[in-house]
């Protein structure tokens, strides 16, 4: 049988004047806004979950209700050390949806300074072999580029710049051009470049 206890004003349980525990040994249902206030300033105040976990539990966290049996879901995952995100999950927690890591001051870039980010399989990715030097504006690039056809769309020149692209393979049998103030045009092979000095 459910017990109830109704007042018409604010109702402060203190234990041990502010210093003690209030324990509840029982589910716990809050029906509107809850506030957190630490020991000495509301910038000390924290929410603990799985509390004296003894590392058993690996992921733990809180749901947010979406709807009438719906929910998403935040935890944090010891097997992988990160924060995660659903936005569809059952009402334990397990994900219907997956859930995916979410920045946090423990996701950082990977490589070392200078290397450039890309996605490497939804995780921070870097090499040695693509870099930025910010101070000397110098990108470097250890390997080869694909450029690829960009069809009858011809770059716009740019002063004091040279852009470099594909487009199908024509007199200088390489497909690759280049665009600047005062020229437009095919880069030339070596074979054709071989070809071309004997003819003229």
């Amino acid at each position: 049988m459910s017990s109830f206890k109704n007042v018409n004003s604010d109702y402060t349980i203190t234990c041990n004047n502010g210093t003690g525990t209030l324990t509840v040994n029982a589910n716990l249902t809050v029906q509107g806004n809850t506030t957190f206030v630490g020991n000495y300033h509301e910038t000390d105040a924290y929410v603990t979950v799985a509390s004296d976990n003894p590392g058993t539990i690996h992921e733990m966290g809180l749901l947010a209700q979406t709807g009438p049996s719906t929910y998403a879901g935040l935890r944090f995952n010891t097997s992988g050390n990160t924060w995660e995100i659903s936005a569809n999950v059952s009402s334990n927690g397990d994900p219907i949806d997956s859930y995916n890591p979410i920045g946090t001051v423990n996701s950082h870039p990977g490589g070392a300074t200078s290397q450039i980010q890309f996605n490497n399989n939804g995780a921070f990715g870097a090499s040695a072999a693509l870099t930025f030097d910010s101070v000397n504006n110098t990108l470097t690039l250890a390997g080869k580029q694909v450029l690829q056809n960009i069809g009858n769309a011809i770059p716009t020149a740019v002063a004091n710049a040279t852009t470099i692209y594909s487009n199908p393979t024509s007199g200088g049998g390489t497909g690759l051009y280049v665009k600047t103030n005062d020229a437009n045009d095919e880069l030339i092979s070596k074979s054709r470049a071989i070809i071309y000095s004997i003819i003229f």
